[in-house]
């Protein structure tokens, strides 16, 4: 079986899987020379298209949205193919994800692909091999952690796909590219030392938005606002956000007032328990926010709170990451992946505790240094968000030997 080359391989057809995003939107915003109106990152498929335009390479583009949706573009294909059988648990969902990687692997021999790059989420990590062992090298990008930090899973099921895994990151890839420290140590906790190269890339964002964003708050206004942007879900901790605030006003009346930006399956139970609790004044549930409007929460709040729980596995959380761009500490837990490259900009919590972020919290508010000493560091540590040297594009550059632009 051919085994990945160590040798530069200069791919002029790429083959590239995304997530589930919308990647024929993102390209025709790319394609205008204009940043996604909806996003605030630059996309990692425009990072991709950009590395594939300025090599000269053609490039199959795919994503697992919803809608189906096929465009053709000079050198480009950008294709939405969704997965099978939406929902699927169990053992149906490791047979989708087996069906989706043969899928994927047909459409890249047709394609003639030189170079596959194949993020997180297309298929199982181990059957990505399916590339290796039909002569295209891989590159597995991970935008996720392989378990929420702390809680490694013990199932039979997760402890045999771990296993398998094992074998590619030792044998297969000719690079992994991650986002966060956290993916980089759990992949060498899984195979170990020989494993194939590593890499460390961060998100990028467009630093235009952040430009609008006023300083933060002084320590001493009231009420102290912190906001969560996100999706509004049980394993994001919005639910979490709630008892927080009970917990707080019960023991700071009016001292923290707290935002909610987004929409997802629990914003109506958010709504009730806020409701319930008599918290409609100090929780304000705004839904779903434009970018011109978050720019005005921003304005408003002294800190961000990223509460994720340990149901949900990051990659890094890039909400945490706007968080130090637009100057405003983060308030996590380590199970999100960017506590780690913020720390000196962000307060610390237990994963899946309320209790620790109402101590933590109460005490912030009575550490005016403490808060201005973060957001001092706020620039430093967002800084590698901002600079293109870690961003895709100059990556696969460097990684495959080619002339960087």
């Amino acid at each position: 079986m051919p085994q990945p080359s160590d040798q530069p391989i200069e791919p002029k057809r790429v083959f590239y899987v995304a997530g589930p995003g919308d990647a024929v939107g993102a390209h025709k915003s790319w394609r205008s020379g204009v940043h996604d109106p909806t996003e605030v990152s630059i996309t990692f498929s425009s990072q991709i298209e950009q590395y594939a335009k300025d090599v000269g390479a053609k490039l199959h583009l795919i994503c697992y949205h919803d809608r189906k949706d096929y465009l053709e573009d000079g050198d480009f294909v950008i294709e939405h193919l969704p997965k099978p059988w939406p929902g699927a648990r169990g053992t149906a969902f490791h047979l989708r994800e087996l069906a989706y990687g043969l899928q994927l692997l047909r459409r890249a021999r047709r394609f003639k692909a030189d170079v596959a790059i194949l993020d997180s989420g297309c298929t199982h990590y181990f059957w990505q091999m399916l590339f290796v062992w039909a002569g295209i090298p891989v590159i597995s990008v991970l935008h996720n952690a392989l378990w929420p930090e702390g809680f490694r899973p013990t199932g039979l099921s997760a402890r045999m796909v771990h296993w398998l895994d094992r074998y590619f990151w030792r044998r297969g890839p000719l690079a992994t590219l991650c986002v966060s420290p956290i993916c980089e140590r759990q992949v060498v906790e899984l195979a170990g030392p020989a494993c194939r190269p590593l890499v460390q890339i961060r998100a990028q964002f467009a630093k235009e938005f952040f430009d609008r964003i006023p300083p933060a708050p002084s320590h001493d206004r009231r009420p102290f606002q912190i906001m969560f942007i996100g999706r509004v879900t049980e394993a994001k901790g919005v639910l979490d956000i709630v008892e927080m605030a009970r917990q707080i006003e019960a023991r700071a009346p009016g001292r923290v007032r707290w935002i909610v930006c987004g929409t997802g399956s629990e914003l109506e139970e958010v709504k009730r328990r806020i409701s319930a609790s008599g918290l409609d004044k100090v929780v304000i549930a705004n839904g779903w926010t434009s970018l011109d409007d978050l720019v005005d929460v921003y304005a408003e709040s002294h800190a961000s709170i990223v509460p994720t729980r340990s149901t949900f596995v990051e990659g890094l959380a890039m909400t945490a990451a706007e968080a130090a761009l637009a100057g405003r500490p983060l308030i996590s837990n380590p199970v999100v992946p960017a506590l780690e490259i913020l720390q000196r900009a962000a307060v610390a919590c237990e994963t899946n505790n309320p209790d620790s972020y109402v101590k933590e919290i109460l005490k912030l508010i009575d550490a005016p240094a403490w808060y201005e000493s973060m957001i001092e560091k706020c620039p430093e540590v967002s800084r590698p968000f901002l600079d293109r040297r870690y961003g895709l594009t100059h990556v696969l550059k460097e990684l495959l030997n080619q002339p960087v632009k």
